[in-house]
């Protein structure tokens, strides 16, 4: 194992989360001189890095079901509330809300771009829709009818006992470098990735085809659960996992999106706890809980193939 691949697990049972709300610190920005902070009466508000001067960005209850985020030069806030898609200025002011949501959405992922641009990912009824909006309202790109959307697992950090429903975007610059903010949507028998970490680029259809086998294994994914699903950072490994808390049996899938004849490989089947999982820094390599002779975490080669057993009694691996 290289040297900066380091992770961590709490040994099982050491850790009991409590339930959580939506209240809370949403984001820092991006010059970390301004920290975005939810109510519980879901208001947002704005103060600067020390916790002083706050200012009320939104009279409204925003919608939690989306995240909150700044523009990667930390002077607007994008957010959604009742109707519509909204920004505003971190300081408060300048508000516009160019982008009407469509009836009964009240969830979805919604980021400023790198380029400060936004994308707009929604579930319309079984499909997902996609669009990427200028900040005046004005359509960039857009997917219909997609069946799956997965995004790049360092492009987000999901908050604990939230069970993958909420989450907050990582910062645009990271010690190692800029975030890989790539997404991955299926539609049919195609795999198509936009990526983002600078200007739009996209769609670019992968080898990979979601053959029958590949589309009945997503078939028990939960959609809504974002930590269900991801892509390595370069967008060319995908790991997914299937069950919910209602059909509390779950498995995990790695496949391979650079080659058609490459792997599809079942990790787990039937474990009784939601399975965490978490790409390297890099992307070759692929950390997991898994129910193989009592609860314990694994490593693979990021296709899935190479599995090998790297501590017992152990869980939550998250790569550092």
């Amino acid at each position: 194992m290289k040297p900066y691949y380091l992770f961590s697990f709490l040994l099982f049972g050491a850790l009991l989360l409590a339930a959580c709300n939506n209240e809370g610190l949403a984001a820092f920005s991006p010059t970390n001189d301004r920290v975005l902070i939810v109510t519980r009466s879901t208001h947002l508000y704005s103060t600067d890095i020390g916790g002083s001067s706050a200012t009320k960005l939104e009279a409204d209850s925003i919608l939690p079901g989306f995240d909150v985020t700044f523009d990667p030069f930390g002077s607007k806030v994008l957010y959604a509330k009742s109707g519509s898609i909204c920004l505003v200025n971190a300081g408060g002011g300048g508000q516009s809300c160019p982008v009407t949501l469509p009836s009964g959405v009240s969830g979805g992922f919604l980021s400023f771009l790198p380029d400060g641009d936004f994308v707009f990912i929604y579930k319309s009824g079984d499909v997902w829709e996609m669009r990427v909006h200028r900040t005046d309202g004005s359509q960039v790109a857009s997917e219909s009818s997609v069946n799956q959307f997965f995004l790049a697992m360092d492009a987000y950090k999901v908050k604990r006992s939230s069970n993958g429903r909420e989450w907050y975007l990582r910062p645009y610059n990271k010690p190692s470098g800029s975030q890989s903010l790539r997404w991955v949507i299926t539609r049919g028998t195609q795999a198509i990735m936009y990526n983002a970490g600078g200007s739009l680029q996209g769609p670019i259809v992968l080898a990979r085809e979601m053959n029958s086998a590949v589309q009945t294994a997503l078939a028990g994914r939960d959609q809504l659960d974002i930590t269900s699903g991801a892509i390595s950072p370069d967008g060319t490994k995908m790991v997914f996992r299937t069950g919910d808390q209602d059909h509390p049996s779950y498995s995990l899938y790695a496949l391979d999106l650079s080659t058609n004849s490459g792997s599809f490989i079942q990790l787990v089947t039937n474990a009784n706890f939601r399975i965490q999982f978490d790409f390297s820094p890099d992307g070759s390599e692929l950390v997991y809980e898994s129910n193989f002779d009592g609860r314990s975490v694994w490593l693979a080669k990021a296709d899935g193939s190479n599995a090998r057993k790297l501590a017992d009694t152990a869980s939550l691996p998250e790569w550092h």
